[in-house]
Parts: structure tokens; C-alpha cells; sequence
């Protein structure tokens, strides 16, 4: 990773990791709206449930 970074300019990997560190931050905003609209029974299920399956 050192490596890839030594052959980049500086400015060129702090954009990077800008442009990253926003996709990033898209994503998580994605999965929170995908979280938002699916019912309590899709996705983690509840505790109750997780502790009867342990």
C-alpha cells in the first residue's frame, strides 16, 4: 500500500481518499435508507430470535 502511494503525487491521493471517504459515506447512507424501508422482519432478526437460534 506504501508503494502505491509512493508512485502517486500527493494531491492525486488526497483526492483519492476524499472521493473515497464520499463513496463511503453515500453507501453508508444507501444501507441506512434500505434499512429504514424494510419491515422489522427482513434483515437482523430480532434478539429474542438470535438467542433461541444460539
Amino acid at each position: 500500500l506504501a508503494e502505491l502511494y509512493s508512485k502517486h503525487d500527493p494531491v492525486k491521493v488526497v483526492s483519492l481518499a476524499g472521493k473515497t471517504i464520499q463513496d463511503a459515506e453515500m453507501f453508508k447512507q444507501l444501507v441506512d435508507h434500505l434499512h429504514l424501508s424494510q419491515t422489522p422482519d427482513v434483515g437482523f432478526p430480532p434478539s429474542d430470535r438470535m438467542v433461541e437460534s444460539s
